[in-house]
């Protein structure tokens, strides 16, 4: 079995072009993999996101060029997960424990990591002709993880 970090890897996740590489580094990892693998991969990455889907890393905000600083949407905040989990176990693994790091997650270009949530879908369609069926238990929307929006 692949293990979920090294088809990951690593990135600084500093801009769009270091995000779409990464992406495309991965999509060819994952092009390798069976389609039952890439049914895990997908599992695997849901309960990542639902793992920091908590309110203290929803309400950091997001800082503007310009100085402004907006709240994240529920959908920022998806992909703001997704650009943690491309900077790799480590840096995911600082925020899962501390929330320490998080806010260059927010930055606006790091929205570009929304890709990584279709990239194994893809490939098992490639594969199979058929859509992939996750039946998860571990939700990807916002406020999904109940413990991580307690007061």
């Amino acid at each position: 079995m692949t293990d979920f970090w090294q088809v990951i890897g690593s990135s600084s996740v500093q801009d769009e072009s270091e995000i779409d590489s990464a992406l495309e580094r991965i999509s060819g990892q994952l092009s390798a993999m069976t389609p039952d693998a890439l049914t895990r991969f997908v599992e695997r990455l849901r309960e990542s996101l639902y793992r920091i889907d908590r309110r203290d890393l929803a309400e950091v905000p997001v800082a503007l060029a310009n100085g402004l600083k907006l709240p994240q949407t529920s959908d920022h905040f998806l992909y703001a997960r997704c650009a943690c989990i491309l900077a790799g176990e480590r840096a995911y693994g600082d925020v899962l424990s501390s929330g320490v790091g998080f806010d260059r997650f927010v930055a606006p270009f790091a929205q570009e990591a929304e890709g990584l949530l279709y990239l194994a879908a893809e490939q098992y369609e490639r594969k199979t002709a058929s859509k992939m069926n996750v039946e998860s238990y571990f939700s990807i929307e916002s406020r999904s993880n109940i413990q991580g929006w307690a007061d």
